[in-house]
């Protein structure tokens, strides 16, 4: 590394946390859990297990044939000819594929789902941490989760009231 990005990477490693400072106080927020407790975080999980639990149900039985099959030619192998196990063995390939296929546009239907409803989240989430920082004062909010974030206090979470401003200003 250069000795011109290591000194700006000096100075803003000084001067971040002092604008920070300056600023008021520093806040931070677990989204996950808002998600996760939150009224509105509740209410799309169940909307999600109510549209995607059948088809994980269905999924389930599906893998659950598949390994009996293969279990069943293990068994069987021996006593069958080479012509009927490579026939079995097509036979549960073909099966796994297919699973595989359905179980893949499955997968990329609940991420498109749940980006869509995590936005419905998001917003109003938003607006519950400005609103939160406002009233404590608090300069800047950072995401409990974000990389480089080593150690925070616990005093400067804020998310069991952004929960409950969430919850209090949305159905």
């Amino acid at each position: 590394m250069s000795r011109f990005a290591l000194v700006v990477a000096l100075l803003l490693s000084i001067i971040v946390p002092t604008h920070a400072l300056a600023a008021g106080v520093l806040g931070y927020v677990d989204m996950q859990k808002v998600l996760e407790e939150s009224k509105l975080g509740k209410s799309l999980q169940e909307q999600l297990r109510a549209e995607f639990g059948p088809r994980g149900e269905e999924m389930a039985a599906e893998e659950q044939e598949i390994r009996k099959l293969q279990q069943g030619l293990e068994r069987d192998a021996p006593l069958m000819s080479a012509d009927q196990v490579s026939k079995k063995e097509a036979e549960v390939q073909k099966r796994i594929a297919a699973f595989q296929e359905k179980a893949n546009a499955i997968q990329q239907e609940i991420m498109k789902v749940q980006q869509s409803k995590s936005r419905e989240i998001i917003g109003p989430a938003r607006d519950s941490i400005t609103a939160v920082a406002k009233k404590n004062k608090v300069g800047m909010v950072v995401e409990a989760g974000m990389s480089g974030l080593l150690y925070v206090d616990t005093t400067l979470d804020l998310t069991a009231e952004v929960v409950k401003h969430l919850d209090a200003n949305t159905k």
